[in-house]
């Protein structure tokens, strides 16, 4: 994921896109068009991928998704937090159970305490 971050991270230098240093919230404008970006990418992943019907489209959606994921990440400044983050909630989610064809909280279930690795 670092890598990945790096490339976006490339790319809103030179378009002078922000990047926090550090975890932060974002001014409502900002939030609301970083929304509208991966709104956008989502629904142009079921729009020219999946009624496209082929696979190079799909990825190219796809790949467009997380191009806005990850540039809303550094926006955030999460950048350094991300994978613990994700790997914090891998965890969680493999601690659900699975009944009739639905994914539940069982009591082996456990929460993420995000706040305590941003803080970390």
């Amino acid at each position: 994921m670092q890598k990945e971050l790096e490339l976006v991270k490339k790319f809103h230098k030179k378009f002078k896109v922000p990047v926090a240093k550090s975890p932060t919230l974002i001014s409502k404008g900002r939030f609301d068009f970083r929304y509208k970006l991966m709104r956008d990418e989502v629904e142009e992943y079921l729009v020219d991928g999946i009624e496209s019907n082929k696979i190079e489209n799909i990825a190219k959606e796809l790949a467009d998704v997380l191009y806005a994921v990850y540039g809303t990440i550094l926006e955030h400044g999460l950048q350094d937090k991300m994978e613990e983050i994700f790997l914090a909630n891998h965890k969680s989610q493999m601690s659900k159970e699975y009944s009739k064809y639905k994914m539940k909280k069982g009591i082996k279930y456990f929460e993420v305490d995000i706040e305590k690795i941003i803080k970390n």
